[in-house]
């Protein structure tokens, strides 16, 4: 750990939008784990996550996100989109760093426009160097991005390898960035993923006081793009009655050829709209 910084709370699917953090590790199977933990819970938050990596990379931490979600129906929604690092940063050094924060700018936008309500991204950043010519340069780079992502409400981890990293790199790094990224993962107790067709939402697990506002950011953004919205719900153990009222009213201001659909409504969720008459025609329940 680096002196005179903090670690992020082990709970990444509350992340404030525009936190930019950073891993320093010596063993490149914490970094796997690292990238893992914070791809796995921004993907149950409903956020659109970026990795990049190598191919191998990538793998690794597709295997690892199928023990606990679906990842390859995440690859193909294009809620987690990858990318080598020379896709992301260019091959050759760019003139002025602007360059790449205009790139990182666009796919911010890109992201709204897909459906989602915010974008991470998680980046291998030990070419990093080689392209800007120097660490002087990087951590010039990291120190503008945290203004950046601030700016743009994008959240990220940079990780890199402190072994390539000389006396005092590591240090520099970790004061350019918001703090480290979290060791310990701590499973989330819903998964909001993305759904292509029919457009909308797959949910799961418990939506309470803790986590609802998850659900209903991601619901608005579906909406924003095509305003008939599909929440499949199998897999919901508990829905309290203030989430289904806040569905309620997502759906009364749809327009008028919109609709919001509760498939696979579980028996919790049906009692809640029996008990509360939070019906409305905007808001259907599969039989």
């Amino acid at each position: 750990m680096i002196l005179g910084s903090h670690r992020a709370s082990a709970d990444l699917c509350s992340l404030e939008p525009g936190t930019h953090l950073c891993a320093l590790e010596q063993d490149g199977s914490m970094l796997d784990r690292v990238a893992a933990t914070f791809v796995g819970q921004g993907l149950a938050a409903g956020e659109q996550l970026l990795y990049v990596a190598s191919d191998a990379q990538v793998d690794g931490l597709v295997r690892t996100l199928s023990q606990h979600l679906d990842a390859h129906q995440a690859l193909a929604t294009g809620q987690l989109l990858t990318s080598s690092f020379e896709g992301a940063y260019g091959t050759s050094r760019p003139e002025d760093l602007a360059t790449i924060a205009d790139g990182f700018r666009l796919t911010a936008r890109q992201s709204q426009k897909s459906g989602f309500p915010g974008l991470r991204v998680a980046a291998r950043m030990d070419q990093l160097a080689g392209l800007l010519g120097s660490m002087d340069a990087v951590v010039a780079w990291e120190r503008m991005s945290t203004g950046l992502q601030r700016e743009i409400q994008v959240s990220s981890v940079c990780l890199y390898d402190a072994d390539r990293l000389e006396a005092g790199e590591g240090a520099a790094l970790a004061r350019a960035h918001d703090g480290l990224a979290p060791e310990v993962d701590v499973a989330p107790i819903a998964r909001f993923l993305a759904v292509d067709e029919p457009w909308g939402v797959q949910v799961r697990g418990e939506v309470d006081l803790s986590n609802r506002h998850l659900l209903h950011r991601l619901v608005l953004s579906r909406a924003a793009v095509y305003p008939r919205v599909r929440l499949d719900l199998d897999g919901v153990t508990f829905a309290d009655a203030t989430t289904v009222a806040r569905l309620r009213s997502i759906a009364a201001a749809l327009p008028e050829d919109g609709h919001l659909v509760l498939a696979n409504a579980p028996a919790v969720v049906r009692r809640v709209l029996e008990l509360t008459g939070l019906g409305h025609p905007k808001l259907r329940v599969e039989p």
